[in-house]
Formats: structure tokens, C-alpha cells, sequence
């Protein structure tokens, strides 16, 4: 079976529906002044969605990813990570707090764990990290993707 799966940016007037995902999971709640929303579709209906979080003017957080359940399985989350990471150029860093379980995935898009130097990793990064390890119920990593391109262009 070929599933047609699309990804998009997230309208204004979907910041209703982006929220009421978030909420329903136990996620902070997005706005669209500091965060770009992808949304999965398939066949039109929205499957799935994730984000892209400005922290400082070089920091981002990747984020938020929520697949339902329905759909889970067939590649969307994997499609969101990838075009939220296309829309990071802009960034040195993009931090990730992945669920402890799902650190093969990230680790598959480039992110890596922090091990040392926390004192470079924003501090609204950390106390999410903080947060989320009190708050969820399972371990929650803090991971960072260096972005080369962004490196390479602030050199030229």
C-alpha cells in the first residue's frame, strides 16, 4: 500500500488545532511568533505535526513531534524531522529532547547527546529539559545538531 504523506507549514488559522494536538499529550503549546509548525496530511487529513522553536537568534529547539495513532508506523514523524531540519539554515544549533527510546531516530537526522559544555546550551533549553524529566514519566535526553551550513556561511 503507497501512502501519499504530505508536509506543509501550518496556516494561522490552524494555531487552534496545532494547540488542542499539544494540549491532548501533555506538550507546551506552540505560537506562531516563535515557532514554524509542519503539518503531516494524508489525503487532506492532518496526521500528524511537529516544530521548530527560535530560542536565541542562533538556537532552535526541534520539537513537539506528535504522530496519531492511528497513523503511526508508515514514515511520518521521519518526515516532519526531515523538513523541519531543511527549515533550520538559519541556526548554528538546533536542540532536541527526545524521549529516551527514540534517540536512534534522531540520532539518524544528525542530533547527538550533549555530554559536556551545558553551560553553552541555552538555559530556556535547559530548564525544558529540567521540566520535561519531572513532568513525563519516561527519561527525556537532551540532544544538539550542529548545522555545518550554518557554520560554513557566517566563515564566508
Amino acid at each position: 500500500m503507497d501512502i501519499n504523506i504530505t508536509i506543509r507549514k501550518a496556516h494561522d488559522e490552524e494555531i487552534h488545532w496545532v494547540n488542542e494536538q499539544y494540549q491532548r499529550v501533555g506538550f507546551k503549546l506552540s505560537s506562531f511568533e516563535t515557532d514554524l509548525v509542519a503539518i503531516a496530511l494524508i489525503d487532506g487529513q492532518k496526521v500528524g505535526l511537529g516544530r521548530i522553536q527560535k530560542i536565541t537568534d542562533y538556537d532552535a529547539e526541534l520539537g513537539g513531534i506528535y504522530v496519531s495513532s492511528d497513523f503511526r508506523g508508515v514514515g511520518i514523524a521521519a518526515k516532519l524531522v526531515t523538513f523541519l531540519v531543511e527549515n533550520t539554515a538559519q541556526y548554528r544549533q538546533v536542540y532536541c529532547l527526545p524521549f529516551e527510546h527514540l534517540a536512534a531516530f534522531y540520532e539518524k537526522f544528525g542530533f547527538e547527546p550533549v555530554s559536556d559544555n551545558m553551560s553553552e546550551v541555552p538555559d530556556l533549553v535547559l530548564s525544558k529539559h529540567h521540566w520535561c524529566n519531572e513532568i513525563y514519566d519516561q527519561t527525556t535526553l537532551l540532544f544538539v545538531k550542529h548545522n555545518t551550513d550554518f557554520i560554513k556561511r557566517s566563515a564566508s
